[in-house]
């Protein structure tokens, strides 16, 4: 049998790209393409040398697969707790599980020819689609995997403590982790956490809090010039929304010094992220009084 050293490595490029991409999907860590491609290159590398030097038997054994793992897992994510890192090299197995048997799955079923093994993916295929197709296998059962995680642990109802800080002032309350807030700002593509504004009206300055005492937040002329005036016009922007009951509208949002999320051992601070201020209540008990994006969590 024939292997094509470029072919071997443009799809091992590929599949570990996904494997580490869907990790991070599992995850919610956000991590650069770059980074994820360079771990995926590694796995590629490692992937060559077993074929150009099979007598190197040392790097055919677990220690050395484990090895590698923990490699790619530093490359591609860079955790700095360790318990991150041990919960991303967990995720990073079993996503590699799942596109494996996928993968050996439409293999079997097409009877196309390729392996899947110690590692080492190879597909052949005279016309050159069998990789596409075994990819969009492997997406589509990814997909309905996915949904139904989604719907069985569904984060909608969790509650966790959330803490913002601006200016000389903070204030705690409790968030929704809301997979429904995909709210983004247009300028720094920031992940927005929507919080009631009498929860936070006393961290914000006193002519932004004259905004919403007197119901002008929808005046987009009166919203201008009251923020143009603001010492803290750096800060603050306008955030289009199709969500909360209307559609077009236009939030009030501001820059924080930081947030923190959650409690205890799993506190998470975060800076890069705007707080959109909302008018109305967000929970009819009073149970929550932000919507927070799962990926901030």
């Amino acid at each position: 049998m024939k292997i094509y050293i470029d072919v071997l490595v443009m799809e091992n490029i590929v599949m570990n790209y996904l494997i580490l991409l869907l990790t991070a999907k599992f995850i919610r860590h956000k991590t650069s393409h770059l980074r994820l491609f360079l771990g995926a290159l590694v796995g590629a590398i490692y992937v060559v040398v077993l074929i150009l030097m099979p007598d190197l038997k040392m790097y055919y054994t677990t220690l050395a697969k484990f090895a590698l793992s923990l490699l790619i897992i530093a490359i591609a994510f860079s955790p700095e707790k360790l318990g991150l890192f041990i919960k991303t090299l967990a995720v990073f197995y079993v996503s590699t599980f799942i596109f494996a048997g996928a993968a050996f799955a439409f293999l079997y079923l097409n009877q196309t020819g390729g392996f899947i093994r110690n590692g080492i993916v190879y597909i052949w295929s005279s016309k050159g689609t069998t990789l596409f197709f075994t990819v969009a296998t492997v997406g589509i059962i990814i997909k309905i995997f996915w949904d139904i995680v989604q719907q069985r642990f569904s984060k909608e109802k969790l509650l966790i403590p959330l803490k913002i800080a601006f200016g000389k002032g903070t204030i705690d309350l409790h968030a929704l982790v809301d997979t429904g807030n995909s709210l983004y700002d247009p300028l720094t593509n920031s992940p927005v956490v929507v919080v009631e504004f009498n929860a936070i009206k006393n961290i914000l300055p006193m002519e932004i809090q004259s905004i919403f005492d007197e119901a002008k937040e929808n005046d987009l002329d009166s919203v201008t010039q009251i923020v143009s005036d603001s010492r803290w016009l750096s800060r603050f922007r306008l955030i289009p929304f199709t969500s909360l009951g209307k559609e077009n509208g236009m939030l009030i949002g501001f820059r924080p010094d930081y947030i923190e999320v959650g409690e205890n051992t799993e506190k998470k601070g975060v800076t890069d992220v705007i707080i959109g201020i909302y008018n109305r209540a967000l929970s009819k008990n009073n149970n929550y009084n932000a919507l927070l994006s799962p990926e901030l969590v």
